[in-house]
């Protein structure tokens, strides 16, 4: 697979710059996915050229938890929700739950900006349609449009996202006792 050119990349910012100024029925939300470990991730080791090391992972035996960042690009607020997996049912739930949080605020245009991971594609795009879908049959939900947006390959930069997480990685996660569990590591996130 060939990776895009800087044009390519550059070519969302200006789309990115003119939809990111602050609107009251407009956001533009950012979102990705990170994990918490019970211990630190050790799988990564030194072998001689052109072999693989042979170090048995314990990833089995690790607990863990994924987190869901958004990021509300215009107003600098972020949420953060962990769950067991990360599935595309998960990251469902997840941005169905944004959705409603910003209509209960009255925003009614919703632009989620998300890299290309597979939990992102066409089917979370359709299952967050139905379930909302579902959800307006049960209560009456205000008109609102919904975007998804994809930043091209191997362009983290432009998710906002991943510098939030940058910075919940090195002050959250890093640098902390190891017997820490999973569950106090999460809530060592969530209140930073």
């Amino acid at each position: 697979m060939a990776l895009p050119t800087p044009g390519h990349r550059l070519n969302l910012l200006p789309t990115l710059k003119k939809t990111a100024q602050l609107s009251d029925e407009l956001a533009l939300i950012a979102l990705d996915e990170f994990a918490v470990q019970s211990v630190p991730y050790t799988h990564y080791a030194w072998a001689q050229k052109n072999t693989k090391p042979r170090i048995m992972s314990d990833e089995r035996h690790r607990q863990k938890l994924n987190g869901f960042l958004t990021v509300d690009v215009q107003r600098g607020t972020t949420r953060v929700d962990f769950n067991e997996q990360s599935t595309t049912e998960q990251a469902v739930m997840v941005v169905v739950l944004n959705v409603l949080l910003y209509l209960q605020k009255g925003f009614k245009q919703l632009t989620f900006l998300l890299d290309n991971a597979r939990i992102h594609g066409k089917r979370m795009e359709a299952g967050v349609h139905e379930l909302l879908a579902e959800i307006g049959r049960q209560v009456i939900l205000p008109k609102f449009s919904l975007s998804f947006w994809h930043t091209p390959s191997y362009s983290p930069q432009l998710n906002p996202a991943e510098y939030v997480i940058h910075e919940v990685r090195r002050n959250g996660l890093y640098h902390v006792p190891c017997t820490l569990t999973v569950r106090e590591k999460a809530e060592r996130i969530q209140t930073q």
